[in-house]
């Protein structure tokens, strides 16, 4: 008995300890659960506003609030209607420019081809094929210059447009001037007047079974009508121009300085065709002389001056090919930059147009939120703020993931404390002062959304 009781003692000893030392460590473990440094705020999301770079009118706008969309996701369209009217206008140069090399590669084979027949000699037959060479060429130099002529009163027109439609413009911008608001007046009196004649001539018929059918019928109506234009032009005058008429003049004038750009565009292509054509005649009598008079080493090199002429006539063509070429990309990327797309993946948090409204430069279109960089921000009491480093981790719950802990890292802690009273002259006043502190919030799976209430605890 006495040495079963000896071995049992120091085993209940040992659990004595054991035991003891558990409760140790669990008392620890709540005191420090306690004593942790805790918060609460809602999840936040980085917003990116997103804006036009040039004014524009919005013709679609292809998300709503709280829509989620992916990086490139056509968000809203500007009206590009005007760019590709003048895109339209820009390949017809295009097409003016490519033309031009052509004929300035035709020139050049057959400056060219002179050359070579200067160094064999003439014929006969060739010297008869060479004067009417000539007298073609001279028809061409002819053509040419009258379409220039026309091209170059059809750019005068485009101006003139041009000058009238700004003139229209600053007419709407300024208002009705005191001699039209008199004449539209004046008009609006007469159609009242006939009004009144044609009425008191139906009234003398009205008895009749088929007064609906007379002329008299037809005279007040149509009086009546008139009465109603002239009534809506005089209301019209006093009113002054609208936004409508105001974007319809300015549409006036674009449409004309367009009008300008082709006309110009016409003239240099009439002038670069007047050019060859010009050329093209040099050419063809030169070499009807060197056919007659024979060659001579001096001729033989102002053809080969011809050559090189033409040569630097093909090149320049290349060049205004490649420069119309430029203008067309050019315009292809302004239209793409009236498509705004998502920049990252993310969530419409607000939208700010509608279609039909015009945006201006800079002005916010829509607001993306950034689910890929989360936050949340905490504000801690005055006495617990210097438990707090940039770096330092924290756990973060919300209601929505029951059980679930999202990582977390401060980001920022403020500088200045927050709902603070005017006079704080006691420690227990102190203690009412917060700080804002702002954490990273890890949301791998995306599982976490803008305004979430949220629940951090600090520490690993």
């Amino acid at each position: 008995m006495l040495n079963n009781l000896r071995r049992i003692v120091p085993l209940i000893i040992a659990l004595g300890l054991i035991a003891y030392g558990g409760y140790h460590v669990l008392n620890q473990r709540a005191q420090a659960q306690s004593t942790a440094l805790r918060g609460s705020g809602s999840i936040e999301a980085t917003e990116v506003r997103l804006a036009a770079e040039s004014a524009g009118r919005v013709r679609d706008v292809l998300v709503s609030e709280g829509d989620t969309v992916k990086a490139g996701q056509p968000l809203v369209q500007l009206d590009d209607a005007i760019l590709r009217a003048q895109r339209v206008q820009v390949e017809a140069s295009l097409a003016a420019a490519r033309g031009a090399q052509a004929a300035a590669q035709a020139s050049l084979a057959a400056a060219e081809a002179n050359l070579e027949q200067l160094r064999a000699g003439p014929r006969p037959l060739e010297i008869e094929a060479e004067q009417q060479a000539v007298a073609a060429a001279q028809g061409r130099v002819n053509s040419a210059e009258g379409q220039l002529a026309q091209s170059q009163g059809a750019q005068q027109a485009a101006r003139a447009a041009r000058d009238q439609a700004v003139a229209r413009f600053a007419q709407l911008k300024q208002g009705a001037r005191p001699e039209q608001i008199q004449a539209s007046a004046s008009g609006y009196e007469q159609a009242l007047a006939a009004v009144r004649v044609a009425q008191a001539n139906y009234d003398q018929i009205a008895g009749n079974p088929d007064a609906g059918r007379r002329p008299q019928a037809m005279a007040l109506e149509q009086a009546t009508l008139a009465s109603q234009a002239a009534k809506a032009n005089y209301e019209g005058v006093l009113k002054g121009a609208t936004t409508p008429e105001l974007d319809q003049a300015r549409a006036g004038i674009n449409q004309a300085v367009a009008g300008i750009v082709q006309a110009s565009a016409v003239v240099s292509q009439t002038e670069a065709a007047l050019t060859t054509a010009r050329a093209t005649l040099g050419a063809e009598q030169a070499r009807f002389d060197l056919l007659r008079a024979g060659a001579r080493a001096e001729q033989i090199k102002a053809t080969e001056a011809q050559v090189a002429a033409a040569k630097a006539q093909t090149e320049a063509a290349a060049g205004q090919v490649a420069a119309a070429e430029a203008s067309v990309a050019l315009i292809d990327t302004q239209i793409g930059r009236l498509i705004i797309k998502a920049p990252s993946d993310g969530v419409v948090l607000a939208r700010a147009v509608e279609p039909g409204e015009v945006s201006l430069p800079g002005g916010a279109l829509l607001t993306l939120g950034d689910l890929g960089r989360l936050s949340v921000t905490v504000y801690l009491p005055e006495d617990r703020y210097g438990s707090v480093r940039l770096g330092d981790r924290a756990r973060v719950t919300v209601d929505s993931y029951p059980g679930e802990t999202f990582g977390g890292s401060v980001q920022r802690v403020a500088d200045k404390a927050e709902f603070t009273p005017r006079n704080v002259q006691t420690p227990a006043g102190r203690r009412t002062t917060v700080f804002a502190v702002k954490l990273a919030v890890d949301n791998p799976e995306g599982k976490l959304k803008p305004g979430m209430p949220a629940d951090v605890v600090f520490g690993p």
